[in-house]
């Protein structure tokens, strides 16, 4: 049965990161994708191509995805047969992250236009 592992790095990550899993799955192929993608709608896009082109002749497929790596594969490889995914430190609710960035921005503007005062 051949079998192989792929590893999604996360923002500023890189493919070498791939290398750590080699001895924790000695009998697969492991191999690292470098995306492009910026957003989750390049992902849907980007991430199926690279599935195919290089999951061909294997049984098995785990992914290891980290951070927004495991966001976008979420979203780009969510029809794709994956054996079992394991995510490190995923960000499973983009909506709310940016949500939660863009008050604490609006928050630390007001403060900065409206500095408190002593009395």
């Amino acid at each position: 049965m051949k079998q192989l592992v792929i590893y999604v790095h996360g923002k500023g990550g890189s493919i070498e990161e791939a290398e750590h899993y080699r001895s924790l799955f000695p009998t697969f192929d492991v191999i690292g994708f470098d995306y492009k993608s910026q957003n989750p709608w390049h992902a849907k896009k980007e991430f199926p191509i690279f599935y195919d082109q290089v999951t061909k002749g294997y049984d098995s497929v785990i992914l290891i995805a980290n951070s927004i790596g495991a966001f976008f594969s979420m979203i780009g490889f969510s029809d794709k047969n994956i054996t079992k995914a394991l995510f490190i430190s995923p960000i499973v609710n983009m909506e709310k992250l940016i949500i939660d960035m863009m008050n604490r921005n609006i928050i630390l503007g007001i403060s900065l236009l409206c500095p408190k005062t002593s009395d």
